[in-house]
């Protein structure tokens, strides 16, 4: 059982939410040309050189990974919510996706993290919802963020209407406000979008 709104509901129930999620973004696109051109699908095939040992994972929603089960082109794990540094809230395993052949994955289950790039869900210090371009939250850097390239605001309003109704989830306002404060600690430098 999944609680979404404080309301319990089955695995298939929240499978066919995420579903949902994800056609409705499928609806929109950031900008109107393949933006992996610009930089080589980095935010696909980010790989960390010599010096560093980080690895190209993504942190999936609850939820989310009911869509990777049974998927051939991504690798599902989870960790202990105790094992990193994560909201109290969130008791139970911390599930991540890694796509196994980047950039040729299955784009019809790419996460929501993937969707919504590069976009990132920000709770101000006064408690209001916005949509920030970040510089700094990524390990590369995304040449829409860097050259100031004109999103598309059919892109900007679902991505916040989806965002609105994750975080109406607590385990997800959580997460969305502890990242903030972090962000808020770390620079200044994030750009409010919506």
């Amino acid at each position: 059982m999944y609680n979404l709104d404080n309301m319990e509901i089955t695995a298939q129930e929240m499978k066919r939410t995420i579903q949902k999620i994800y056609q409705r973004l499928d609806e929109v696109t950031p900008v109107d040309f393949d933006c992996g051109k610009l930089c080589g699908e980095v935010c696909c095939v980010y790989d960390a050189d010599e010096t560093h040992t980080e690895e190209l994972v993504l942190y999936l929603l609850p939820g989310e990974e009911l869509m990777y089960e049974d998927s051939p082109d991504f690798e599902l794990y989870y960790m202990d919510s105790s094992e990193i540094r994560y909201p109290h809230s969130w008791k139970d395993n911390i599930y991540l996706v890694k796509c196994k052949n980047p950039p040729r994955c299955d784009r019809s289950i790419r996460p929501i993290q993937c969707r919504t790039f590069p976009l990132v869900p920000h709770i101000s210090k006064n408690g209001e919802f916005h949509l920030v371009l970040d510089e700094t939250e990524f390990p590369y850097e995304c040449p829409i963020i860097r050259d100031h390239i004109k999103l598309n605001e059919d892109f900007i309003n679902v991505t916040y209407e989806i965002w609105k109704m994750l975080i109406s989830n607590p385990l997800v306002y959580d997460l969305v406000d502890m990242d903030s404060k972090d962000r808020d600690r770390r620079t200044s430098k994030y750009k409010i979008m919506i």
